[in-house]
């Protein structure tokens, strides 16, 4: 992760900008083997057993990378506003649909430290409002891709069906929306906030059931939306 950061103020407008990269790898490898009965249980090698040899071995690899872009401004302490944007790359799907695009919006209000806002029971009052994406790839690894199993046919090379890919799937986002108030009264002894939240979920990324006859039973999908 490389981030670069730039913080200033000038006069009474207060400006913070960030920008960054990321990257993210992973590989998990595996290897099994196993035989029954043992000649002497106490000597743990698989030579040291002449029944039912299986062994096993499985290598997964899953990577991200992103780019990043923040802004933050406030207006004499009043006045906020803020921006990021970032674009994300997975390995989870096909190099057509690797990348997805997510931006976010702020802004509040304190009202409080308006000049004409004099109250000698309301220390804080604040408004605010923000909107931003977050991307999910959270399907598990070569899901965009038909899998076969390699079996033994009477000592020849086969392969069986495994799993149906779907070249097509892509970035499931959730759009959030917030909205608030937010108080202070009484110096202080009474504090609070009212929120209002939404959360839509597009592009769900979802296992879609098809008949067996098809030869498998189904397939991640971009199928549908939720709130």
């Amino acid at each position: 992760q490389y981030l670069l950061t730039y913080k200033n103020n000038f006069g009474i407008h207060n400006i913070d900008l960030l920008a960054g990269f990321e990257s993210y790898n992973y590989k998990s490898q595996y290897l099994s083997g196993s035989k029954q009965k043992l000649y002497n249980p106490t000597i743990i090698e698989i030579n040291n057993a002449i029944k039912t040899p299986a062994v096993y071995s499985a290598t997964t690899n899953y990577a991200t990378q992103g780019f990043l872009a923040r802004a933050q401004y406030d207006y004499d302490s009043k006045y906020f506003a803020s921006a990021s944007y970032r674009r994300d790359a997975s390995s989870r799907f096909h190099p057509d649909h690797w990348w997805g695009n997510f931006y976010s919006i702020g802004a509040a209000y304190l009202i409080s430290r308006e000049d004409w806002f004099k109250t000698n029971w309301v220390d804080l009052l604040k408004i605010k409002f923000s909107i931003g994406q977050q991307g999910n790839d959270n399907i598990g690894n070569f899901r965009y891709i038909d899998t076969y199993t390699i079996k033994n046919n009477n000592d020849e090379l086969s392969l069986a069906f495994a799993s149906k890919g779907n070249k097509d799937i892509t970035w499931e986002t959730n759009t959030n929306m917030n909205l608030g108030v937010e108080f202070e009264l009484f110096k202080h002894k009474l504090t609070g906030s009212f929120e209002f939240f939404n959360r839509k979920t597009t592009d769900l990324l979802n296992w879609f059931t098809v008949p067996l006859s098809l030869g498998y039973a189904g397939y991640y999908d971009n199928i549908g939306d939720m709130n």
